[in-house]
């Protein structure tokens, strides 16, 4: 664990390409010709930029919060743990972020990953998104690399609860609150959101007016979302099945991600290091380029859809 005075270094932004050029049919076949190799070994690796489409705001794409507000800073894992003020901003932004992000449906890109693992072309997933949209999307076989925002834990007990049950209990203990995030909702108000569900917060609110539960089973400790915050680690055994999934597939499908964190990075490199294909397709810079057997400079919504409809008329 990161101690209270640590610092902790958010990795920076990549390259985004001067020009955005269309997607040749040239690329589309060689990515359909990458899953009929590999079919029913391919592991996929999927990041912010897949959930872009569905109004889930990336870091560090070309609208990305790190690339368009270069001041904001996240709540980090050692400061939510330990600061009584911390987890008054995070739970006080998350009040007005949550809803929406849970309201946030599939697009094309999920759809599609939805269909590659229904024809037998996927060995399983792993997505660093915290929005559960894959697996709504119908992928069964899916690895949340850094957790999901649908639940919380307490940091004393260990029990957990729903985000949506902790949601009406903030609201109970926040009315006034309450009361501007309906007055915001009927006036169709957004706020900018963060891809964690996190939001910039009215200036006429305060964090230290908010007010957040202890947990109902031990009645002491806190609770933070069963995600995993920048300075924080992946647990072990989602550290271990990540790997081990990587070894039992062929190849890897990077899509949608700079891989800038170490968590996903350190996967490709673990392909690598086996002789594996790794094909990355994003729009961008990656942390991974070099590693990659192809990279491919594409948008994953023009992309992702029709290769699969390349690779359904194969079937036909």
């Amino acid at each position: 664990m990161v101690p209270p005075t640590a610092k902790v270094k958010i990795q920076g932004l990549y390259g985004l390409p001067k020009t955005r050029l269309p997607v040749t049919p040239a690329v589309l076949n060689a990515v359909a010709a990458f899953f009929r190799r590999h079919q029913g070994r391919v592991l996929a690796l999927t990041g912010a930029g897949v959930s872009v489409p569905s109004g889930i705001p990336d870091y560090r794409g070309i609208s990305g919060t790190y690339r368009v507000h270069g001041s904001y800073r996240p709540v980090l894992h050692h400061e939510l743990v330990s600061q009584h003020t911390s987890r008054q901003r995070y739970w006080a932004r998350s009040f007005f972020g949550i809803r929406p992000a849970f309201k946030a449906d599939p697009n094309p890109i999920h759809y599609s990953f939805a269909k590659l693992e229904e024809m037998g072309y996927l060995a399983g997933l792993i997505t660093q998104n915290v929005d559960g949209l894959h697996s709504k999307a119908g992928s069964s076989s899916v690895l949340e690399l850094h957790g999901t925002l649908k639940s919380v834990r307490c940091l004393n007990c260990g029990h957990m609860e729903s985000r949506d049950v902790f949601q009406e209990r903030l609201e109970k203990l926040n009315p006034a609150w309450s009361e501007f995030h309906d007055a915001m909702a009927n006036s169709k108000e957004n706020p900018a959101r963060r891809p964690d569900g996190d939001v910039d917060l009215p200036p006429n609110l305060r964090y230290k007016d908010f007010n957040y539960p202890a947990c109902e089973h031990c009645h002491v400790g806190h609770f933070m979302p069963t995600v995993v915050f920048f300075g924080g680690n992946v647990a072990n055994a989602i550290r271990e099945q990540s790997y081990k999934m990587v070894d039992a597939a062929d190849a890897l499908f990077v899509c949608g991600t700079s891989l800038a964190t170490f968590s996903a990075y350190r996967l490709v490199r673990h392909a690598r290091e086996q002789g594996k294909e790794v094909l990355i397709a994003n729009y961008g810079e990656t942390r991974g380029d070099k590693d990659a057997t192809l990279k491919l400079e594409a948008p994953a919504e023009e992309l992702l859809p029709p290769v699969v409809e390349s690779l359904v008329l194969d079937a036909r």
